[in-house]
């Protein structure tokens, strides 16, 4: 679950057609539990009423937290290009638009820090191949 509610938010999927798509695939999933995991936790679609910061990672976290990445073929350390790991894109692209909602969370520090070392034309690379990724949801 952690890995398609992180994709769905980075690529700005409908919450609530997730919530329902987890009720449907899912025998065990009762609305009372799902609801606010789906919805405040995993999507942020309640206003971060129930988690401190978006639940969203980067490539990195995900191999870190467990095998998605062993039989993947996209590069997990790229951010942009060819072969790169849409997750990478995605996120940084994620924080570079909500910026001015998000930059003053203290818990999103470091991940504002690292947006500030980029340069222009790193941004540009990102925002680009998460446009792409965007237009080729499908695909992944």
């Amino acid at each position: 679950l952690m890995v398609i509610g992180n994709f769905a938010l980075l690529a700005k999927l409908n919450p609530q057609e997730l919530h329902e798509w987890y009720l449907g695939v899912y025998i065990d999933a009762f609305e009372w539990v799902e609801a606010p995991n789906t919805l405040g936790m995993s999507q942020s679609a309640t206003g971060n009423t129930l988690a401190t910061k978006p639940y969203v990672s980067s490539a990195a976290y995900l191999h870190k937290m467990g095998n998605a990445c062993a039989t993947c073929h996209y590069k997990r350390q790229e951010r942009y290009g060819e072969d790169a790991c849409p997750f990478n894109a995605l996120y940084w692209n994620f924080f570079v638009e909500h910026k001015g909602k998000l930059q003053n969370n203290p818990r999103l520090g470091m991940v504002y820090r690292q947006i500030e070392r980029m340069n222009s034309s790193e941004i540009a690379q990102i925002q680009t191949q998460a446009a792409h990724w965007f237009s080729h949801l499908e695909e992944l």
